[in-house]
């Protein structure tokens, strides 16, 4: 459950033998490309320096350091302040976690990938798992989870220091079960996919059951002119000088989550949709492995009203089975009323990147503030989804008028015949 990654695609902070052709190995049981999580000191090979150090080490010189807090690895103590202690307390979330190991659990053997506290493996064995092994790449985590475990009352949770990756099971100890809870703001952030492809060819039994089952990666336009007002230089805003050169430094290319700019999406007075939530990537974690996802995708859309599109928001949804039996979302319209709405935003929230009109930026001026994205009802519009290669984790959005597609397309066609 704990992670962050070299890219921004976990939850926080700025990602395991054989494993499928398109989630190479280095020869040392890494996965290439994919999410290594905060606070890991399982295998030095792993370790970077700037994210290795103790606590104390990163305080300024002559500040006190709370004596708990001393010789533990600052990384993991800034990931579990910044999102873990919200994660644990999304009660709904826990809530579908044991509703989806309720009578699959009982009298199996269940391997917990990102253990972390130990919570699903507490579940698990609550519910009657034969054995759990808890599997974590922190050792600091691990004390506390064996530590949580004895407190408990739990004999059957054999907790391994390490990641799932470079662990190795006997025959008689592979999985009936495997559940992980290692999703980001971005569904596939924390690299979730690779390591239950990993999971699932060699640590469990054929056919057990994946928790959850499976999952989709959303997108939507929207239109806000209060997120204009913290993305964009507002001319109304600056007595009467001419400030708009600013804008030209606006990052319409990255994915950033909304709890990097501090604020609930759903807490927006003017948010509307400007289309309707499209599914860019669904995944079958029984099945799906890293090369079915598609490098580019592109998408129909059509304009719910004339407005300005601002952004594209980026949110998901997991379930519990393949009849989506139980359920869980990062959709902001989802959290906005209930009492765990605001953990789940503050460990998870939305993916929110930036919109300006694609084909005029090709000849504005460097100094200009992007052309903002007008559009009419009815318009038909195209948004092309990069994922980001090779691991598939994080993405990025382009938008475009069809007409002016189309008309790209036949330029380029004509070119070509000319030639």
């Amino acid at each position: 459950m704990v992670a962050s990654a070299p890219a921004p695609a976990g939850r926080g902070a700025n990602g395991k033998a054989k494993v499928d052709a398109g989630a190479s190995t280095d020869g040392r049981g890494h996965i290439h490309g994919s999410f290594i999580p905060p606070g890991c000191d399982a295998d030095d090979s792993y370790q970077d320096p700037s994210t290795s150090r103790n606590y104390e080490d990163s305080m300024v010189k002559g500040f006190w350091c709370p004596p708990r807090l001393r010789g533990r690895n600052e990384s993991l103590i800034e990931a579990v302040n910044d999102w873990h202690f919200a994660m644990l307390n999304d009660a709904n979330r826990n809530q579908f976690y044991f509703d989806a190991m309720s009578e699959v659990v009982k009298g199996k053997r269940v391997v917990d990938i990102g253990a972390g506290s130990g919570l699903l493996s507490l579940m698990a064995a609550r519910q009657g798992a034969s054995e759990v092994l808890a599997i974590e790449a922190s050792r600091d985590m691990v004390d506390l989870a064996q530590l949580n475990i004895r407190r408990n009352g739990c004999e059957n949770i054999r907790v391994i220091h390490d990641l799932s990756n470079n662990v190795k099971l006997s025959e008689a100890e592979k999985a009936d079960v495997i559940v992980s809870e290692t999703l980001g703001a971005l569904m596939l952030g924390e690299g979730m996919l690779d390591y239950l492809c990993d999971a699932r060819r060699r640590l469990a039994k054929p056919g057990a059951r994946i928790i959850p089952a499976g999952g989709a990666q959303y997108a939507m336009l929207i239109c806000s002119p209060t997120l204009a007002m913290v993305s964009s230089v507002q001319s109304e805003c600056c007595k009467g000088f001419d400030l708009s050169a600013i804008g030209s430094l606006q990052d319409t290319g990255n994915l950033f989550f909304t709890k990097q700019w501090g604020f609930r999406l759903n807490s927006l007075p003017d948010l509307v949709a400007m289309s309707e939530r499209v599914p860019i990537v669904e995944v079958d974690f029984q099945l799906t492995e890293r090369p079915q996802i598609p490098a580019t995708k592109t998408f129909r859309l059509e304009a719910l009203r004339d407005g300005i599109v601002h952004a594209v928001v980026a949110s998901w949804e997991v379930w519990s089975d393949s009849q989506k039996t139980h359920r869980i979302t990062t959709h902001p319209e989802d959290t906005r009323d209930e009492p765990w709405g605001f953990a789940r935003d503050m460990q998870w929230g939305q993916g929110l990147q930036l919109v300006e009109d694609f084909d005029a930026a090709s000849h504005s001026d460097r100094n200009r503030a992007p052309a903002p994205f007008v559009v009419k009802a009815g318009e038909v519009l195209m948004l092309t989804v990069r994922f980001s290669v090779p691991c598939r984790q994080t993405f990025q959005f382009t938008l475009r008028r069809a007409a002016s597609v189309a008309a790209a397309a036949t330029a380029a066609a004509g070119g070509a015949a000319g030639r």
